[in-house]
C-alpha cells in the first residue's frame, strides 16, 4: 500500500498575470513550451483542445490522434455508450424465480443482473416478497451468477490492485459492493496488531494469517501490508504498527461474492421461519422457468452515471460496461470484451472516430487500455448535443465544488467553470471535459500524462496550470 506524501515540488507553468488576457495566436507557443519543459518533457503527453458545438475548431493538438493509457478517463466512454445504447432511465434487475419442489416445497433460482447498488437490505427486500408470495419451505436455493459470464475480477487488472475495494469483482450477483472494511489497530508490544471487521460477512470470517507486530511508541516501523496469495481468501497481514498511532480502515474486495450474496439470501428466508434445503451457486445460464416471485431493481442508469463519472466508482463503471456487453446481442463469453466491443460500437454509431481504440475494461483500471486525447475530445463533443446530454453533463465532476474536482481549481477562475472527468494510476494522469474561460467562447479538451515518473499530485498541478492558462483566452485580440 502506497502513503501519498505532500511534494515540494511546484509546478514550473505559472498562469500569466491576473488580468491578464491571451490571445488564441499565442495559445500553441504557451502551451508547446510548457510541455516541452521539465517535469513534462521526460513524459509522453497528448492534448486536444477545441471550441464546443457544431462547428468546432481545434485550438491546439499535441500527439491527439496518439495512443495512451487513459486511467478513469475511460469511463466517459463507458458512461457515453451506457446512455446511448440503454437510456438514462434503464435498471439493473435482480429477480427470484419459482418452480414447484417436492411434497409441496419450492425451488427457488436468484437471477443476478450485475446491479452495483444492491446491499443486504434488498437481500431482506426480495425474502420479504417471497414470503409474501406465500413460500413456506424451499427444496433448493439457486443464485444464478452466469448473466456476466468470464471473469469477475478482470484479468488485465494489476494484482496489487485487485487485492483492495475499488478493484472489487464484478459479478452478476453483486452485494455490499463486494467488498468488506478491516479496522487495524496496535495492540499490546511485542503482540500482532489487532483486526477488528465491523460488518460480519454472510458467508463467515476471512481467514487471516496475521504476522505483524506492535512496536513502542515512537519506534521505526516497518510498512503495513496486507495481501493475498493467487484466489486464495487467506488475509497475510504484514508490518508493524506503533502504541499511540491511530487505527486504520482498509478497505479489502471480496473474492467470493456470489457465495456471500447465497449465504445472505439463505439467512434472509431462515429468519423469516422459511427452511432452506440445499444451496447452490452457478455459473452455468439455464431458461427461466415459473414466475418472476420477487424483484429489486438498480436505481436507473442516470444515477449510477453520477457515481460512476463524478466519484470516479470502479465498480459501476463495470457493471455498465459489462452490461452493454451483455445486452448487445449476440452469444457472449467474456463479459468485459463484449463490453468493450459493445462501446466502441455506440461510439462509432454516435460518430467518435474508434481506429486504435483498445478497452479491456470499463472503468480505467486496466493498463491495457489504449484511448486518444482525441477520442475523448470527440466523445465529450458529441454528448454535448446528444438527447441525453443534460444526464452526461450532471453526471461530471465540478472543479472545485464536486466530485474527484472538489480540491481542484478551488479559488481560481476556473472553480465551478469546469466539468470534467479525472483519472491516475501510477505514472499516468488525465484530465478531460468542458471548460468556459470566462471571457472566451465555451471549450472541449483532453488532457493525459503517460510515463512520468513524478507523484500524482504534482502531474495534477502541472493539469491545473495549463488549464489556468487556457482560461485567459480572449476574443478580439
Amino acid at each position: 500500500m502506497a502513503i501519498s506524501l505532500l511534494s515540494t515540488w511546484l509546478p514550473i507553468l505559472r498562469p500569466m498575470p491576473a488580468g491578464a488576457a491571451l490571445c488564441p495566436a499565442q495559445l500553441a507557443t504557451q502551451l508547446d513550451a510548457a510541455l516541452n519543459q521539465a517535469p513534462l518533457d521526460r513524459a509522453y503527453t497528448g492534448m486536444v483542445l477545441q471550441t464546443q458545438g457544431p462547428t468546432r475548431r481545434t485550438l491546439y493538438s499535441h500527439n491527439g490522434d496518439r495512443l495512451f493509457t487513459p486511467a478513469s478517463n475511460a469511463k466517459l466512454l463507458t458512461t457515453a455508450a451506457a446512455l446511448h445504447r440503454l437510456g438514462s432511465g434503464y435498471r439493473l434487475r435482480t429477480s427470484v424465480y419459482s418452480t414447484p419442489g417436492p411434497g409441496g416445497s419450492t425451488v427457488l433460482r436468484v437471477v443476478g443482473r450485475g446491479d452495483p447498488s444492491f446491499t443486504t437490505a434488498q437481500v431482506e427486500a426480495l425474502a420479504q416478497q417471497v414470503t409474501q408470495a406465500g413460500v413456506r419451505q424451499v427444496s433448493r436455493l439457486i443464485l444464478d451468477d452466469s448473466y456476466f459470464p468470464g471473469f469477475a475480477t478482470n484479468p488485465t487488472w494489476e494484482w496489487e490492485d485487485a487485492q483492495f475495494a475499488y478493484a472489487a469483482p464484478v459479478n452478476s450477483l453483486i452485494l455490499n459492493r463486494n467488498a468488506v472494511a478491516v479496522q487495524i489497530a496496535p495492540a499490546p508490544v511485542g503482540r500482532p496488531l489487532s483486526l477488528v471487521w465491523p460488518q460480519a460477512l454472510p458467508a463467515g470470517p476471512l481467514p487471516v494469517v496475521n504476522d505483524s507486530t506492535t512496536v513502542a511508541a515512537g519506534a521505526a516501523t516497518a510498512s503495513l501490508a496486507l495481501w493475498r496469495r493467487g484466489d486464495d481468501p487467506t488475509v497475510r497481514v504484514t508490518g508493524q504498527m506503533a502504541q499511540g498511532e491511530p487505527a486504520q480502515t482498509i478497505d479489502l474486495a471480496v473474492l467470493n461474492p456470489a457465495q456471500q450474496f447465497a449465504a445472505a439470501m439463505e439467512q434472509a428466508l431462515q429468519r423469516r421461519s422459511v427452511p432452506v434445503g440445499q444451496t447452490v451457486v452457478t455459473q452455468t445460464s439455464a431458461p427461466l422457468a415459473g414466475p418472476e416471485l420477487a424483484v429489486v431493481e438498480s436505481p436507473p442508469v442516470g444515477d449510477l452515471l453520477i457515481l460512476a463519472n463524478r466519484d470516479s466508482d470502479n465498480l459501476y463503471a463495470e457493471a455498465l460496461f459489462k452490461t452493454l456487453g451483455v445486452t448487445a446481442g449476440g452469444p457472449v463469453t467474456e463479459a468485459s470484451q463484449a463490453g468493450g466491443e459493445a462501446v466502441k460500437a455506440a461510439l462509432a454509431e454516435l460518430g467518435v472516430t474508434t481506429q486504435g481504440l483498445r478497452l479491456a475494461d470499463g472503468s480505467g483500471l486496466s493498463r491495457h487500455n489504449l484511448v486518444s486525447p482525441a477520442a475523448l475530445v470527440d466523445t465529450l463533443q458529441v454528448m454535448a448535443d446528444h438527447p441525453e446530454a443534460g444526464v452526461f453533463r450532471e453526471s461530471l465532476a465540478i472543479a472545485g465544488v464536486s466530485g474527484t474536482l472538489t480540491n481542484r481549481l478551488r479559488g481560481t477562475v476556473l472553480a465551478g467553470r469546469l466539468q470534467g472527468k479525472s483519472g491516475a494510476l501510477t505514472g499516468n494522469v488525465a484530465l478531460s471535459g468542458y471548460v468556459q474561460p470566462p471571457n472566451y467562447e465555451p471549450l472541449v479538451f483532453s488532457l493525459i500524462i503517460n510515463h512520468s515518473d513524478q507523484p500524482a499530485g504534482d502531474l495534477r498541478q502541472q493539469i491545473d496550470a495549463l488549464l489556468l492558462l487556457i482560461a485567459q483566452l480572449a476574443e478580439g485580440c
